[in-house]
């Protein structure tokens, strides 16, 4: 197997706002750790895939078009053959809302510009190497949807359902030499709320880590289904906290050393990998409220959600009522696939996912572009932020339709049979 691997800063040059929470309207005050745009290839028997990472809450999918454009135009990489994750940091720049897609950010230009460079340089240093795999677990997430009097609330869940499992590719040269670690796991990078200065969060401290024990290897941080997860270190009795960045630091050591840990054990399968991809769109249905549930919410409306509220009230009858995911499969071999879905995806659409592949197994990545929570019908049902708030804080009329799950499973055993 072909590999190569590069990244290239994207740390802001200009002052911007941060993103992650709608309260947060300053500017950044400082940089803390910088930010990345990694590009990883890999070829196999002529088939070919491209990994690209952000150290990014998120984007709009028309940067990912734009990406995928060039690689594919340059490279001859298929469209079908890219992969685009943001690590959904929480503390790095403001980008654009669904809701503000006529509206990019002053960095957008900046983003492309880097990414181009980034996969060039990758095409620079390929090199002869073999992808291997190995499963683990650990519990560095919490639940964090809590059934109260007052319904579901954003509060520690020490007893909710989690998503411990920790997936790790490797890649190693041909002289056995760690040359790029891959970490798959599902938790919102949301340890540093309180902080106005930019960080790659502990996805990216993880990455430090173990590039500083595997000299001249790359790490690659996969987000999962974090939708409902948060940090296990952020849960302080019946609140989330924010954390200082020591903490940051302990906590994002315990996941790296579990992972060298895993690496030392030798436990890890070969994969000669087919590469075998599809990329496909799923149309998630709508549950209009009626455009005076907007007017009344704008005349309640916080300031920090005051714009929102007045664009769904300007813009009510011109709005669809279904939310378009953009996801894809790749085909590692007969038994293990790569699923990946747009939006925030909470741990219980990925088991719905896998359920319809099985009785093969997969790794699920979850943030391939800037769109909403998508619960599934269980959490329609109970309501709170992910069930309810965030589809119309995105710029949606309404909540999604139960039989959302049904939709889902669906469409990915459809596109698996026809992969």
């Amino acid at each position: 197997m072909k590999f190569a691997q590069a990244r290239e800063l994207i740390t802001p040059h200009i002052r911007t706002k941060m993103s992650g929470y709608a309260a947060r309207t300053e500017d950044f005050k400082g940089i803390h750790d910088d930010l990345y745009v990694k590009a990883a290839y890999m070829e196999n028997e002529g088939n070919k895939l491209l990994i690209i990472t952000y150290d990014l809450v998120h984007y709009l999918y028309d940067l990912n078009e734009r990406v995928m454009k060039y690689a594919s135009e340059k490279y001859d990489i298929p469209f079908n053959n890219i992969i685009i994750s943001y690590s959904h940091t929480h503390a790095g720049p403001k980008i654009a809302s669904p809701s503000e897609k006529n509206t990019p950010s002053p960095l957008d230009s900046y983003f492309e510009e880097r990414t181009r460079t980034c996969i060039d340089r990758a095409f620079l240093n390929v090199f002869e190497g073999n992808l291997s795999i190995a499963r683990t677990t650990g519990r560095w997430n919490i639940n964090r949807r809590l059934n109260t009097a007052d319904g579901y609330v954003m509060r520690p869940n020490y007893y909710g359902i989690t998503d411990d499992e920790l997936v790790i590719f490797t890649v190693r040269d041909t002289e056995n030499i760690l040359r790029a670690i891959f970490i798959n796991y599902s938790c919102h990078p949301v340890t540093l709320s309180g902080t106005l200065f930019l960080s790659s969060e502990f996805p990216g401290r993880v990455c430090n880590i173990l590039e500083s024990k595997y000299y001249g290897a790359m790490a690659f941080f996969l987000q999962g289904a974090a939708g409902n997860m948060r940090p296990l270190v952020t849960a302080d009795k019946g609140r989330f906290k924010p954390c200082s960045f020591s903490e940051l630091d302990e906590f994002s050591n315990s996941i790296a050393q579990h992972v060298i840990k895993t690496v030392h054990s030798g436990e890890f399968e070969t994969i000669e990998p087919e590469f075998n991809c599809k990329k496909f769109n799923i149309d998630l249905p709508i549950e209009p409220q009626p455009k005076s549930f907007f007017i009344d919410k704008l005349a309640q409306a916080p300031a920090c959600l005051t714009k929102r509220f007045e664009w769904l009230v300007k813009n009510y009858d011109s709005i669809d009522d279904f939310a378009t995911t953009h996801c894809g499969i790749v085909k590692l071999s007969d038994t293990l696939y790569i699923a990946y879905m747009g939006g925030e995806i909470v741990y219980e659409i990925k088991k719905v996912v896998i359920d319809a592949f099985k009785p093969a197994d997969i790794i699920f990545l979850g943030y391939h572009e800037a769109l909403t929570y998508i619960p599934d019908d269980k959490i329609i049902d109970e309501g709170g932020y992910e069930g309810m708030d965030a589809p119309i804080y995105a710029g949606f009329r309404g909540p999604f339709k139960k039989g959302i799950s049904d939709v889902i499973a669906s469409a990915f055993k459809e596109n698996l049979q026809n992969l």
